[in-house]
């Protein structure tokens, strides 16, 4: 069981969540035939850089088994570059018949990037093909050149602040703590917030097979260096809290840190969206001691 809590007013209050779940499981040659094929010149379109309104969050729901995943991560990283990491925030959601799970694929692939809520995720959205992302909560696109536009498409649209003050910090006790005081904009009943922590750098540590990442010609990258990984939802509805609940006040959330998350990468991803609307804001900060 993992625990997480949530402080309201510093009161605290413990909330139990699972993290068991049925293993992925499938021959190769399965996989293969249901990862998203992305030729050459499919990859690239030019798309005139949007004036930046407000941040965008970008779902890449992506595995170490997908051949054309890479090509994804690689254009995520160029609009990283253009718009700049604090305007395009993303989360790599290692899951699907695609990610490995370190409850099912052996020594040899022990990967710790899989998760059960990642799996959830990737059922709940009905992803249909990997690579596959979400921009800002819409509809999935599986086309790397339609990033872009979709991309650019929301960050004309203006948002206004939503978030008054955020913190996140690693306590004494190895926990990680995020503090959320809303804005006083931060009324819709209809509004959600959601908190992922995630972690950066995760790489093959000298050749450790358990992080490496499979390419277009079907070699293994024992190099690869994953980021923005999904490591968990803190909130205590995986699909994020009603704001209605407390939205006048200052909340914490806690969760524990786990051994294998490097507590120096380690990053929460904070939002408000709602079902019509999508995501109203995104912030991403960085966990500090």
């Amino acid at each position: 069981m993992k625990i997480f809590e949530i402080v309201k007013h510093f009161t605290p209050l413990a909330l139990w969540r699972g993290v068991g779940g049925e293993a992925w499981v499938g021959l190769l040659v399965v996989l293969l035939a249901s990862c998203s094929n992305i030729s050459e010149d499919e990859r690239l379109i030019y798309v005139a850089p949007a004036e930046v309104q407000r941040a965008v969050l970008i779902e890449d729901f992506t595995g170490q088994a997908c051949v054309n995943c890479p090509a994804a991560t690689a254009q995520i990283h160029e609009l990283q570059q253009t718009y700049g990491e604090e305007n395009i925030i993303a989360v790599a959601i290692h899951s699907g018949p695609f990610a490995h799970r370190r409850s099912n694929m052996g020594n040899d692939f022990l990967s710790d990037l899989g998760t059960t809520q990642g799996d959830d995720y990737y059922t709940h959205w009905g992803i249909e093909a990997q690579p596959g992302v979400k921009i800002n909560r819409g509809d999935p696109i599986y086309d790397t050149k339609q990033y872009a536009a979709a991309i650019a498409a929301e960050m004309k649209k203006t948002s206004p602040e939503y978030f008054q003050s955020l913190s996140a910090k690693l306590t004494n006790d190895d926990k990680i703590a995020v503090g959320i005081i809303p804005s006083a904009l931060a009324n819709n009943t209809d509004m959600r917030l959601q908190i992922w922590i995630v972690e950066d750098g995760i790489n093959a540590e000298g050749g450790n097979s358990k992080y490496v990442q499979l390419l277009p010609d079907n070699k293994s990258d024992v190099n690869y260096v994953h980021n923005h990984v999904f490591r968990a939802s803190m909130t205590h509805d995986p699909y994020g809290d009603d704001i209605s609940l407390w939205s006048n006040y200052q909340t914490v959330y806690m969760t524990k840190r786990e051994a294998y998350w490097n507590k120096d990468n380690l990053f929460a991803v904070v939002f408000f969206w709602t079902e019509k609307e999508g995501v109203l804001e995104v912030k991403r900060l960085k966990v500090t001691e």
